[in-house]
């Protein structure tokens, strides 16, 4: 008998042990069924990573925050925070909760500096209006903030509010394909977008290219945010699941392979940027007759010279490296990698060619040329496996220029990219409108590993916290 109430006992304490896990459980991730259903953008927040990655620690995140310069009380910042456009186009924040009297206290304190209303109970829930315009509704699970709205708008705000704090999961934006993006990854901020909240300016420069069919709202963009002391790390990714969009960057993969960096070390440090990437001359030139302006500009050219079979021969890395000019601002020199000379064999041609369509033209010999065209001039040629073009004859003269020291530190970057653009902040200072924060910063790097992908990292000195800096 003794034997049967001992085993009763344990069965009773293994059930209320599974049974207090899985409401833990349940618990620890519910306050996330009260985000909004059908998100249009999506960012999950790691504070304790960003804290660690940006050697800021929680105290100097704290030093961000509007109102009082601490840590709000009350949330808690072992979870992820989630900020995000609605389906209605909303604004807002989703919080862990950790004591919501905790936290209604914290924001009373808030309230006397005028940054909030006196937070005020509910329903088992507090409620406040931050600065005027946000709709903030919180209970021991979650803090929902959502607006902008005008003081008539609030009540219809709480309701929002009110219905996202009732909803289960399946109803919940934690139920969306945008949720499933950021929920995976270790980067200290990720973001889950549609491209369709874009503006009509910035959506259009980018369907520039894209089958005609297609629409931002078939594309989504994925990004991570990481940071280190002297700068960050943007790593996003598009994606479609329209299988016209996926077929166009198909084609766009097998442009080139990976950089070689063969130009890389001829980049002075005065140079204000620098663009390479590895191309298939048949295959670029075939992409470049899609561009109605740039087919127009090819045909011009080829009237002086055999521009097409020029970009034919060209197999391997093609570089353009920026430099200030005295007389025009800047100036560039293009590079490329030739797989063989065929179209030199035309250059006595060219003269004539060019004559004959009223362009300027010269042979200064040993594979030299000079061709003009109305707003159009262009220094040109061979030396060894190179063909440069550039506006300026000084450049002209520097195509095989010393080695430098200048890209050194983003070789490895550069060689696994199959675009790599580099700018030099530190020469573009002083430039009109230029932000006072970005003088911290020395470098910005855009570079992608293939079509689908693109990194952007900003970095300044190394052994410096820029992140300090910019608080100070």
């Amino acid at each position: 008998m003794k034997k049967k109430v001992w085993i009763g006992i344990l069965c009773v304490v293994v059930l209320g042990a599974v049974a207090y896990g899985c409401y833990r459980a349940f618990a620890s991730d519910s306050y996330l069924y009260a985000l909004p259903s059908r998100p249009k953008v999506l960012v999950a927040v790691d504070w304790p990573k960003l804290a660690d990655d940006s050697g800021l620690g929680m105290d100097g995140l704290a030093a961000l925050c509007p109102g009082r310069k601490e840590q709000p009380k009350g949330i808690d910042w072992k979870k992820k925070s989630y900020l995000f456009v609605s389906a209605k186009e909303y604004v807002g924040l989703l919080a862990p909760v950790s004591d919501a009297d905790e936290l209604a206290a914290w924001l009373g304190k808030v309230a006397e500096d005028g940054k909030c209303s006196v937070p005020e109970e509910r329903n088992g829930r507090y409620w406040t209006v931050w600065d005027g315009s946000w709709m903030v509704g919180f209970d021991d699970r979650a803090l929902l903030a959502i607006g902008p709205g005008m003081a008539a708008e609030m009540d219809v705000l709480r309701q929002e509010v009110t219905a996202c704090l009732r909803q289960k999961k399946d109803e919940s934006g934690a139920a969306s394909s945008l949720f499933a993006d950021v929920d995976g990854g270790d980067s200290a901020c990720r973001l889950a977008a549609q491209l369709d909240v874009l503006s009509a300016l910035y959506g259009e420069d980018f369907m520039r290219g894209l089958p005609e069919h297609a629409n931002l709202s078939d594309v989504n963009v994925v990004a991570g945010l990481n940071l280190m002391a002297n700068g960050f790390t943007l790593d996003a990714e598009i994606r479609s699941e329209n299988p016209e969009i996926n077929t166009y960057f198909e084609q766009l993969a097998v442009l080139g392979g990976k950089i070689d960096g063969d130009y890389a070390a001829d980049v002075p440090a005065s140079a204000l940027g620098w663009c390479c990437m590895n191309v298939d001359g048949d295959k670029l030139l075939e992409q470049l007759r899609r561009n109605p302006a740039v087919r127009t500009f090819l045909l011009g050219l080829n009237m002086g010279v055999d521009a097409d079979l020029m970009l034919r021969s060209i197999r391997g890395d093609l570089a353009v490296t920026i430099y200030p000019s005295v007389t025009s601002g800047a100036g560039f020199l293009l590079k490329a990698r030739l797989e063989d000379k065929d179209f030199l064999k035309e250059a006595p041609y060219w003269r004539e060619s060019a004559a004959r369509s009223g362009l300027a033209f010269k042979d200064f010999g040993d594979n030299r040329f000079f061709i003009a065209t109305p707003g159009m001039r262009a220094y040109l040629g061979v030396e060894d496996k190179t063909l440069y073009v550039t506006p300026d004859e000084g450049l002209a003269m520097q195509v095989l220029g010393k080695k430098t020291q200048t890209l050194s530190g983003w070789e490895k970057e550069i060689k696994g990219s199959r675009f790599f653009l580099w700018c030099n902040l530190a020469q573009l200072r002083g430039v009109a409108g230029w932000p006072a924060g970005l003088d911290l910063f020395g470098d910005l790097v855009l570079r992608s590993s293939d079509a689908r992908h693109f990194t952007l990292d900003m970095r300044g000195t190394e052994g410096r916290n820029v992140w300090k800096e910019l608080l100070e």
